[in-house]
């Protein structure tokens, strides 16, 4: 059964829905499912751009029979090779055995790595300065490497001022009816999957986001047409995600208020964290939120990382160490390359050092830009009388930092 939608004149969406997948890339949570966009061009000459996950593909298959009405498919566009886009690529590049596959080389290296099917007399090495011609329309290649692998390519249809922005531009939650973003909701039905999306997929990457971004501005784009999430095509709705994604990759805060995330074993660090934001509340910080990063997903705290101008971690010491949750989540964040936070720290021990303290500190030490507010506070076993004072001159140093004008 088909199911296409038109995003210009001869150029429509193929893609597909997956309502099944409960984790993408087996890491990340994704409740409200995700869409595999490809996309279908036809002019004197037909290009397929871009394919979908195997566990969709033959519903994907069924939008390019029908859309091709017995012509030849004479081009696969490829522009990042990640087997969420290309593990039905062989298949595609097998049924239409007259279709050159175009993509950059080191796209076409890893078509070979993935499939052990080489099929050099049908490769068209795309680069910046080569164009294909499909007739009305002319294709053009911007390289975007490591937004957010090595490979990836945007393809720009110069005439419809399409740009077809690999996973750039991108987020979870699947299309509901239309592939366009103004016929939703956008800020509130996926504002939030674009922030976790970027955040989880993307955040490492934030300069080469950036030098593709620059590119990309060199050419008008009336439409950008992501490989996951809706179709941009209203200047409101460009703007935003254009702005959203600039913001993300510079490490920008959205939100000038404080997260607290913390791991507790017994309820007494938890109970800290909850003093805290009852202090910081009282002394004007309007923007305070509490995370359990034991029931939170990893994947969701980090997207408040990215929103949150301050933020404090609070974690109990365990076997001598640093609580298996909090030090996961902190080498987490310090390998997506977090950067210009303000952050404050609170260690539980009862009869060992503040080493959860301790080894909080020496972890965001390491982050870029980030400045650290005052020493960790210790609490001893449960917060009493002098846990309470030190949580009040931490409470001080946070709110005055906060509520400081920029």
């Amino acid at each position: 059964m088909y199911h296409v939608q038109e995003i210009a004149g001869g150029v429509y969406w193929i893609g597909v829905n997956d309502f099944v997948t409960n984790r993408f890339e087996n890491i990340i949570p994704i409740p409200r499912g995700v869409s595999y966009n490809s996309y279908f061009i036809d002019d004197e000459k037909t290009a397929v751009v871009d394919t979908v996950d195997a566990l969709v593909m033959e519903d994907f298959l069924d939008n390019v029979e029908y859309l091709l009405h017995g012509r030849p498919l004479d081009y696969i566009i490829v522009n990042h090779m990640e087997p969420d886009h290309s593990s039905s690529l062989l298949t595609l590049a097998e049924r239409y055995p007259e279709a050159k596959i175009a993509g950059s080389a080191q796209a076409l290296r890893m078509f070979e790595q993935f499939f052990h099917r080489p099929m050099k007399e049908r490769y068209v090495t795309t680069g910046e300065k080569m164009t294909i011609s499909l007739g009305r329309r002319t294709l053009r290649f911007f390289a975007a490497p490591m937004v957010h692998w090595p490979e990836v390519t945007f393809t720009y249809d110069a005439e419809d001022q399409i740009l077809f922005s690999a996973d750039a531009f991108g987020c979870f939650g699947v299309l509901q009816g239309s592939v366009f973003a103004d016929d939703a909701d956008y800020r509130r039905e996926y504002e939030d999957d674009a922030r976790l999306y970027y955040t989880c997929i993307v955040s490492k990457y934030g300069q080469q986001v950036l030098a593709a971004m620059k590119k990309v501005a060199s050419v008008p784009v009336s439409v950008i047409a992501p490989l996951h999430g809706p179709v941009f095509r209203k200047k409101e709705d460009l703007a935003l995600i254009l702005e959203d994604t600039e913001r993300w990759a510079k490490w920008e805060p959205e939100v000038r208020g404080i997260a607290i995330f913390y791991t507790s074993v017994y309820g007494n660090t938890a109970s800290a964290a909850q003093t805290l934001a009852w202090k910081l509340r009282a002394r004007g910080a309007d923007r305070v939120k509490v995370i359990d990063l034991c029931k939170t997903d990893a994947a969701s705290a980090l997207a408040d990382v990215m929103r949150y101008s301050h933020l404090v971690f609070a974690s109990t010491t365990y076997n001598m160490g640093l609580y298996p949750v909090m030090r996961h989540f902190l080498t987490m964040v310090g390998e997506h390359l977090v950067k210009g936070r303000h952050i404050a720290l609170m260690g539980n021990s009862s009869w060992a050092p503040n080493v959860a303290g301790k080894l909080m500190k020496e972890m965001v030490e390491t982050w870029k830009g980030c400045v650290l507010i005052g020493e960790p506070v210790h609490i001893l076993s449960a917060p009493g009388p002098r846990e309470d004072a030190a949580m009040d001159v931490l409470a001080d140093a946070l709110a005055e930092d906060v509520c400081r004008a920029d």
